[in-house]
């Protein structure tokens, strides 16, 4: 019984993010995204996001840019089981460098497995191809992780938790990269630093919904989403 609660759930969720999606604005009307494309089931790219909204990618009335899916779909990029409604930065990095990312994000998960990344550091190969990504902040059941790297292969990832129980509430991000050092804060507070110089891959940053579950419906919510 309870899974037909949870199931019918997140099928209602998943139609009124539907039916919003189609009669909301655009993101970008209160979100800088000009250096972003966004990555939705079809596989589809959309480059241009200066009007674009769909019930997977709108701006709601609060003014949150809300990603929404259900798992179930299809429609996956390449190399991956499951879908994703989620904005790729377009610049490509180095960690000897100085780069941040920072944003106020809240979770609405009706998946099963209930796991979901909502903003990443993403290695790329030199000649474009897909390496590990080196970084993932996710929602593992309620509490939000950090899923890093441990080496280049990928085969070793440590997961490090950075705050439990966020549930439904807001949380602040700020990821920081600057020469080879890594720095994690939530909520104002430094949770996560880690020495990045065996990580030999340029990189980019991703932020949105990228579900770990082929079942149930999810949302997330940015209140702000900034890259310096």
């Amino acid at each position: 019984m309870r899974r037909q609660f949870l199931a019918l759930t997140g099928l209602l969720a998943c139609i009124a993010g539907s039916a919003a999606g189609a009669d909301s604005p655009a993101p970008a009307q209160a979100f800088d995204l000009k250096p972003w494309k966004l990555q939705v089931p079809g596989p589809l790219e959309v480059k241009d996001l200066r009007n674009y909204s769909s019930a997977y990618f709108f701006l709601n009335e609060s003014r949150e840019m809300v990603f929404a899916l259900d798992a179930a779909e299809k429609g996956t990029t390449p190399n991956t089981h499951y879908v994703r409604s989620e904005l790729r930065h377009l610049p490509n990095w180095t960690v000897d460098g100085n780069h941040m990312l920072t944003g106020e994000v809240r979770v609405v998960s009706h998946l099963q497995p209930d796991k979901l990344t909502v903003l990443q550091i993403h290695g790329i190969t030199p000649d474009g191809d897909n390496a590990p990504p080196l970084l993932r902040i996710a929602i593992n059941h309620g509490d939000l992780y950090a899923a890093v790297k441990a080496e280049n292969s990928g085969d070793k990832t440590d997961m490090v938790l950075l705050k439990p129980g966020v549930k439904t509430g807001y949380v602040k991000v700020a990821i920081v990269v600057k020469g080879a050092q890594l720095h994690i804060a939530v909520d104002g507070q430094e949770k996560l630093v880690r020495d990045l110089s065996y990580w030999k891959f340029s990189n980019y940053f991703k932020a949105g919904l990228y579900p770990q579950a082929t079942k149930g419906s999810a949302q997330v919510y940015f209140r702000s989403l900034k890259v310096e």
